[in-house]
């Protein structure tokens, strides 16, 4: 089995950490058979490929799909390798709701097979959650939902839908909420806090809420959209202000750190907050909502929003897809409303139509929207340069402005963004080639680093400087003339770094759609790069979804149909570890 890892390592299609779990695993259980090798080493290739399990029915499409060299192996097939794993005594076969054994690896009844940390991150989600979903899950009981639930002088722009989100919140510790952009996420959960804050306030309580999200840009737009919203309201002033005007990332939120394995705050240490919103829970990846949950008191209200059809983390798991899927006539259906209303795309607005179109893949559709125009279009131009000097020109007006927070304000109202990050349509050479044309524009040497008007993307998270991955600043000369990158801060103040203190950072001209997601701008110029497994429906729903008036779209009908029909594969089992636990709970079965 040895040289068969040692093979696929060579290949590419196994890390060597990978090949090395499935060595370990065949020197410490010498009588397991070596399809057991195989899958752990499997499992441990499909955790860094963004899974939680390895599908056996699934996993030989999965390899073959995974770059390497040469014709992919074939892998055992599932009657004997379920057998094989079935026997082996390293292998825990889950068949009940009990905590896996300390063996390396676990057996599901649906024929996936984890690693056992990665098993116990969905069990105990699955267990958290399922105590949440119940009415009498706090220590105070709520009370019956009034028939108009928020409170203040506005009684207007609140439809059914956001209604029963309030309702959900005032009688469950676990509320769900999805929808697509502009349907109300974020207008319906300003609601939602005020009736919560009444609610406590009645009972001579302050609410203590904290509001956060899985990415700096995420949380900034968080907070600058209930600003906006509570600016409309008029709230009474005890409960207005209960409703914090900051947002943090998840990881200050529960002290995580590069340093420390465990996080500040989890399940012996909670958090010190009644009520904890989540936004843009698609980002979050199945560890880190494990450790969210576990943080959350039990007594607290946990508020998650999200887009479904947008790409689901980078790392493990598609834990906003799991609970979607077990809110559809399964044990979170009470605690789930799906906003369907779009406030920000008028009723035949052709980018609400084409977003629509790539959600429902409908290929058809959606090049027939691109054919009409009217603020979206498609460009079969093959050459990137014609599209880099295009960019250029939309980027003048941050060389323009006249100060660095003005500067900022420019770079939100145009981006472009990309499937790929390397090859001629990817992102980093695409901002090389608008960076080079800026450069001449501005009388700039093309080798300056540090040049007045280069957008800059943090890469890395740096706490103590306030600065994570995603943040996007701009450089500008400070008033003794030395360049400065300046970061929006809270409040929308200014905050200067100088560049040699900055975390790992790259030019932000061009962005992947990954890289992108939690963020808006006013018009979007996409490009699919040649047709790969990368370019998916999601990732062509997030990127299209990214503009707020204006999408292009640089590709080929072709191309543009092949990645709509192509959806992304998560293998996970956390949906049925939640109707599992739902079958053993007594309040809940």
């Amino acid at each position: 089995m040895k040289s068969v890892l040692e093979t696929l390592q060579k290949s590419g299609r196994l890390q060597r950490a990978d090949a090395a779990l499935g060595e370990w695993v065949a020197r410490g259980f010498p009588d397991a058979p070596p399809e057991t090798a195989l899958a752990a080493a499997l499992a441990a290739r499909a955790v860094a490929d963004g899974h939680s399990a390895l599908a056996l029915d699934q996993a030989q499409a999965w390899f073959a799909g995974l770059d390497g060299e040469g014709k992919p192996p074939t892998l055992p097939g599932i009657v004997a390798w379920r057998k094989a794993l079935r026997d082996a005594s390293c292998v825990h076969l889950h068949t009940g709701d009990a905590p896996s054994p300390c063996v390396p690896l676990v057996l599901d009844a649906q024929d996936r097979i984890y690693l056992r940390r990665y098993f116990e991150y969905e069990r105990q989600l699955a267990h958290a959650l399922i105590a949440r979903t119940s009415a009498s899950g706090g220590s105070t009981p709520l009370p019956k939902p009034p028939a108009r639930a928020e409170q203040g002088g506005d009684e207007s722009g609140i439809d059914p839908e956001q209604q029963r989100a309030i309702e959900i919140a005032l009688a469950h510790r676990f509320t769900l909420v999805t929808g697509g952009p502009g349907t109300g996420k974020t207008h319906g959960v300003v609601r939602m806090l005020a009736a919560l804050a009444a609610h406590a306030h009645a009972q001579g309580t302050e609410l203590r809420i904290a509001m956060a999200a899985p990415t700096g840009k995420a949380a900034a737009r968080l907070r600058e959209s209930v600003r906006a919203q509570l600016d409309r309201l008029h709230l009474p002033a005890p409960i207005a202000a209960c409703i914090p005007d900051a947002a943090s990332t998840l990881h200050r939120l529960l002290g995580l750190s590069p340093w420390s394995p465990r996080p500040r705050h989890g399940r012996t240490t909670t958090l010190p907050f009644d009520v904890v919103v989540v936004d843009e829970v698609s980002m979050v990846d199945l560890p880190l909502m494990a450790k969210l949950v576990a943080a959350v008191p039990a007594n607290a209200h946990l508020v998650l929003l999200g887009d479904p059809d947008q790409l689901s983390a980078v790392e493990a798991g598609n834990v906003l897809g799991a609970l979607v899927d077990a809110a559809n006539n399964g044990p979170l259906l009470d605690c789930h409303v799906a906003l369907t209303r779009s406030h920000r795309f008028a009723a035949g607005s052709p980018l609400g139509a084409l977003a629509a179109a790539i959600a429902q893949q409908g290929a058809d559709a959606a090049i027939a929207v691109l054919e009409r125009g009217d603020g979206v279009a498609l460009v079969d131009e093959p050459r990137i340069a014609r599209l880099a000097d295009h960019a250029a020109d939309a980027y003048r007006a941050v060389l323009d402005a006249t100060g660095p927070g003005e500067a900022l304000r420019a770079a939100r109202s145009f981006r472009v963004l990309t499937a790929l990050r390397r090859g001629p349509s990817g992102c980093l050479a695409l901002d090389d080639a608008i960076a080079a044309r800026l450069k001449r524009h501005a009388g700039v040497r093309a080798d300056a680093a540090w040049w007045r008007g280069r957008l800059v993307l943090v890469t890395a998270n740096r706490a103590e400087l306030g600065l994570f991955n995603g943040d996007t600043g701009v450089v500008w000369p400070d008033e003794h003339g030395v360049p400065q990158a300046w970061f929006e801060g809270a409040e929308g103040a200014l905050r200067r770094f100088a560049p040699a203190a900055l975390p790992a950072n790259e030019g932000a001209f061009a962005l992947t759609v990954h890289k992108a997601q939690g963020s808006e701008f006013e018009r979007v110029a996409l490009v699919t790069g040649p047709d790969s497994a990368v370019l998916t429906r999601e990732l062509l729903y997030t990127g299209v979804t990214r503009a707020r008036s204006a999408v292009t779209l640089y590709t080929t009908p072709e191309i543009l149909r092949a990645g709509i029909g192509r959806r992304t594969l998560r293998m996970t089992g956390l949906a049925d570890r939640l109707r599992e636990t739902q079958d053993t709970n007594p309040e809940r079965a």
